[in-house]
Formats: C-alpha cells, structure tokens, sequence
C-alpha cells in the first residue's frame, strides 16, 4: 500500500473505471488492449480487486440482466475512488515493481492531472535516469570472466537510462508545445 492507501494495482483498475463503467471481463480485455503493455493484473486479481474496492467505496456495483448471458456485475468509480486515484497519481513515489512500471501507468492516466503534474511527473522520471546513468558510468565490468554477464547488464543498464532521458526530454518538449494533450482534471 502507498501512502494514498491503493495499490498500483488498485489504481490501474480505477483509472480504468474512470474512463467508464465496466464488468470485470470489460476491465480484463481493455488491460490486454492498454496498459497491459505494461500492468498486466491477472484476470483474478482484477475480479478480487473489484469487491475491495467496492468494501473500501471506491466503487459501486450494480447487476445487469442480460437475455442471452448470465446476468453480470458493472462497476463505475466513485468520487471518493476518484479522490484515492488522484492522490496517487499526485504521489512522488513509486513503488518498486520489477514486472510492472507504475511511472508508465501513472503517464497512461495523465489525462486526470494536470499538464504540470505530467510534466513534472516525466522530469522526476528524467532525474531518477540521470542519477542511474551517473551510477552506471562509474561501474566497471568484471573482466576476470567470473560474471561474464556483467557488462551485458552495464550496457542494458547504461542503453536504457540514456533512451529514457531522450525520450522524457522529447515528452516533456511535445507536452509543452502541444495544445492537444490537456487533462480532463
């Protein structure tokens, strides 16, 4: 939990549900479609998040009957799950998650902040890979052959940091100069 007191796995459903009312199956298919690029819950952890969220009121549900399916449950956030959302896309922190990348969610949810925030969320993003590269530049490589792997890493370490800064550097230009990124805030 975060200091927002949701998950980013809970703000991912949330953010979805932001964008409209779901079933558990609709929020399953639009993950494989969007963030699943880079949040991919579990279709179970999807359909156990939902109650919680509902208990926590973050959500409400309500039953659909349907003539040729067995009825189902939608969900649509609440302003108090709104209010849960915002605070942790507002949240400086991220939370480490080796699979999942909670800098690319909270970007992916950008369109419920502000421009600023945006902006301000890639530039700590920027500076978190400019303190790595820093880092990385300063390591050498085992050479002995004992870890013949290592520079391997080094250089994915190395490679990714340097493309990170060209691309939040790209972002941050794009946002600035763009009229048609604006927020829904």
């Amino acid at each position: 939990m975060r200091a927002s007191g949701i998950s980013s796995t809970e703000a991912a459903i949330l953010g979805l549900l932001r964008l409209g009312e779901q079933s558990g199956y609709d929020l399953s298919k639009l993950v494989r479609g969007s963030v699943g690029y880079f949040w991919s819950p579990a279709q179970s952890q999807i359909y156990s998040i939902l109650p919680r969220l509902v208990d926590a009121g973050f959500a409400v549900r309500r039953g659909v009957r349907q003539a040729r399916r067995p009825d189902k449950q939608v969900y649509r956030i609440t302003k108090r799950g709104e209010a849960a959302l915002d605070e942790w896309l507002n949240d400086s922190e991220t939370e480490a998650a080796p699979a999942k990348n909670p800098f690319l969610l909270k970007l992916f949810l950008g369109e419920f902040m502000s421009r600023e925030a945006v902006v301000a969320h890639i530039k700590r993003g920027r500076a978190e890979a400019a303190a790595e590269l820093a880092e990385l530049e300063q390591i050498r490589p085992d050479t002995s052959g004992a870890h013949p792997y290592d520079g391997l890493i080094l250089d994915w370490g190395l490679v990714r940091a340097r493309a990170f800064i060209r691309w939040a550097d790209r972002a941050v230009r794009e946002i600035e100069a763009s009229a048609n990124l604006v927020s829904r805030e």
